[in-house]
């Protein structure tokens, strides 16, 4: 018989799921071996096992873990199934028959066996992809790590300070410019390594030290649309438009880039900015404090300076710029501050 490491034990501790069940009595026990000894998982065990998995599985979201959109009765009935050819196939039920203690003992194995499966059946998604990429450019310049555990970052040589993050963050970084997918087995990379880089930068400007855990808050709060596409295999397009650039014109798109950022005032900035965020010319209005015909033509004078850097040049060229602009006018904006 295949033994398990993770019900290695004769003793586990009950969860809250199993203690509110009531009080079983040995026999019950008893019940169940002599049922799987004859018939296998029959009625009794079955009804634990559905008993169990609603009450498990209303603790995993059903985007990883159901294969569908929530956790309705079809997706219950998907999951007792799975449930059912795990023990099977990993010989879990005679285990179970095996070291349990008494009925008690027995139904918090099969509960273990409900989110073994649940695990088993965890889909990586676009956003996984994403938050490993994070990790791994916050061990590199501009960034340092502060603690190992938890994990934190902060902006190398910025205040050790921490605060919270706010709804104009996360709607700061959702409007970063985003890559398309690569075709059906391939999930989007989400942002390029210039973008994402932005976007960390963003999230430390405006909180900090960044924990482990709150960056991936962050990031499923910003790029929901994200959050359920299950990643077949690595991420498509994690490379960024200088690609599809000539040495000679990538060196000009980054002059390009970094006259216009230079050039424009912090007003038309956040005139940008709050254009691509989503905000109103109101809105952004009342943010600077003028008045919306001031901002109107902060935001003309805006356009006004790009097109005319932009007018002559080819759409790779004029692609990159974009691209690179929409993440650099939104972090000098100061896009995380409320």
């Amino acid at each position: 018989m295949e033994d398990e490491v993770v019900l290695g034990g004769p003793l586990v501790d009950l969860d809250e799921d199993v203690d509110d069940l009531g009080d079983v009595s040995a026999g019950d026990l008893n019940a169940l071996i002599v049922e799987f000894e004859g018939q296998g998982l029959g009625t009794l065990w079955l009804k634990e096992i559905q008993t169990a998995a609603p009450r498990v599985a209303r603790r995993y979201s059903p985007a990883a873990y159901a294969r569908a959109a929530a956790w309705d009765e079809h997706a219950i009935d998907d999951l007792i199934q799975d449930v059912v050819v795990r023990m099977l196939s990993k010989g879990q039920a005679e285990y179970i028959c095996d070291v349990a203690n008494d009925f008690g003992h027995a139904r918090a194995l099969i509960y273990r066996q409900v989110r073994m499966t649940l695990i088993d059946r965890r889909q990586r998604t676009a956003v996984d992809n994403l938050f490993d990429r994070a990790v791994e450019c916050l061990s590199s310049p501009p960034f340092e790590q502060v603690q190992k555990k938890p994990r934190c970052w902060r902006l190398a040589g910025s205040s050790a300070g921490t605060s919270t993050y706010s709804s104009r963050l996360t709607a700061s970084l959702a409007a970063l410019p985003r890559l398309p997918g690569n075709g059906t087995e391939r999930a989007s990379a989400i942002w390029t390594t210039g973008t994402l880089t932005d976007a960390l930068m963003l999230v430390c400007n405006a909180i900090g030290v960044i924990e482990e855990l709150e960056l991936r808050k962050i990031f499923d709060a910003s790029l929901t649309v994200f959050a359920t596409a299950e990643v077949v295999s690595d991420d498509a397009g994690a490379e960024d438009r200088s690609g599809d650039l000539d040495p000679g014109d990538l060196i000009m798109a980054n002059e390009l880039t970094e006259r216009l950022i230079a050039t424009l005032t912090r007003d038309e900035a956040t005139l940008l900015a709050g254009k691509w965020v989503g905000d109103s010319d109101g809105d952004i209005a009342r943010r600077l404090g003028i008045s919306r015909p001031t901002a109107a033509k902060h935001k003309e004078s805006a356009f006004s300076k790009i097109r005319d850097e932009l007018t002559s040049q080819s759409e790779a060229v004029v692609g990159y710029v974009f691209e690179r602009l929409q993440s650099l006018v939104i972090i000098k904006s100061g896009g995380g501050a409320q």
